[in-house]
């Protein structure tokens, strides 16, 4: 039986450098930041989201799904300090990705048959050493997980297709 496992992108990390690097002191108070050591933490509340403002004056946007929203957000913060947003860049960082099998997976039978399966006690799953695709799948019995470590969501498909046939392959999945 063919499984086609369906998948959200939950989050995505999104690194934004302005033309001027924002200055820390400013962000604290015109934009109601709190310091952490040399970074300075921002909470957003629509879109929800938290920006880092880096000690070289970037910006990492966390808990975006999508780059255009993420954008926007950061674009509102740098009008709120009275910058530019011309020549605003963007890098795509790592993503989280959730998915759902549709089967139950049998823990036993995955872990002994690959030397890149194993039993993570502390979330009560299986963790997937998916290499080939440079990312970890995090892999419960109920077919659901998450993919971690990787900044591109056709490839984070890929590694959970790739897995879910190996895993059918050998008989671990119900």
């Amino acid at each position: 039986m063919t499984t086609s496992p369906s998948f959200v992108v939950e989050t995505q990390t999104f690194r934004f450098s302005p033309t001027s690097p924002i200055d820390l002191d400013e962000a604290v108070s015109l934009a109601g930041g709190s310091r952490s050591g040399d970074y300075v933490v921002i909470s957003h509340e629509k879109p929800r989201a938290t920006y880092v403002v880096e000690p070289d004056g970037s910006v990492l946007v966390h808990g975006l799904a999508r780059a255009e929203v993420a954008e926007l957000a950061v674009q509102e913060l740098l009008l709120t300090l009275g910058q530019t947003i011309d020549g605003l860049s963007m890098e795509s960082g790592e993503m989280l990705v959730s998915f759902s099998i549709g089967r139950a997976v049998i823990e036993d039978i995955a872990i002994r048959r690959f030397e890149d399966v194993s039993k993570d006690e502390r979330l009560g799953a299986l963790r997937i050493d998916a290499s080939l695709h440079r990312s970890t799948l995090i892999l419960y019995n109920n077919g659901r997980g998450v993919v971690i470590g990787q900044s591109s969501k056709r490839i984070a498909e890929m590694a959970v297709r790739h897995w879910v046939t190996q895993l059918d392959g050998e008989g671990a999945l119900a």
